[in-house]
């Protein structure tokens, strides 16, 4: 669904060829999203295969193969905005670091402190980068601005960074023996 959500919403913007997805893909979201290349192409042959998304012609540049240009159908809009829908109605928030934390109880006290320290310094580079990414947007008209998305994942990890450091103090664990 999310590969889906991320196709169609870019060819809602324009028309793309497969290298331009997975590029703004890149230049928007870096490595916050993990969409790999040849998964792009497989959700790109299934909306041309239900009808939500059509080549409206080629590209050749040089010696490099022909690229296909696609372009979003009146039923790929329909099917965009009902996923985005059913996407913002789901009760679940999960972080893919979420399934991480539910076997943090076994490691070693060493092994808790090195994962601590990394993830804080892994927080920490995210946040420097996004900062970068936030004053980028500013600089944008809002029409092409996505200041939504890199102030959200800004607010996301300065939490993660707090948490992060009050566990680092031990407060959790003293707050859980004390209640």
């Amino acid at each position: 669904m999310k590969i889906e959500i991320t196709i169609l919403g870019l060819l809602m913007e324009e028309n793309l060829y497969g290298y331009e997805i997975k590029k703004k893909i890149v230049e928007r979201l870096e490595d916050y999203v993990d969409i790999k290349f040849g998964s792009i192409y497989y959700a790109i042959k299934k909306a041309v295969d239900n009808g939500w998304v059509k080549r409206v012609g080629t590209e050749k540049e040089g010696g490099n193969p022909e690229r296909y240009i696609y372009q979003i159908m009146p039923a790929g809009r329909k099917y965009y905005k009902k996923m985005l829908k059913q996407y913002f109605e789901r009760t679940m928030i999960h972080f893919d670091i979420d399934i991480v934390l539910m076997f943090y109880n076994a490691l070693m006290p060493e092994q808790k402190e090195l994962f601590i320290e990394d993830r804080i310094e892994a927080v920490k580079e995210k946040l420097a980068a996004i900062k970068e990414k936030i004053d980028e947007e500013f600089k944008l008209p809002e029409e092409k601005s996505h200041l939504h998305i890199f102030t959200y994942l800004e607010n996301h990890l300065k939490a993660e960074l707090g948490w992060l450091k009050s566990l680092k103090k031990g407060e959790l664990l003293a707050a859980e023996i004390e209640s």
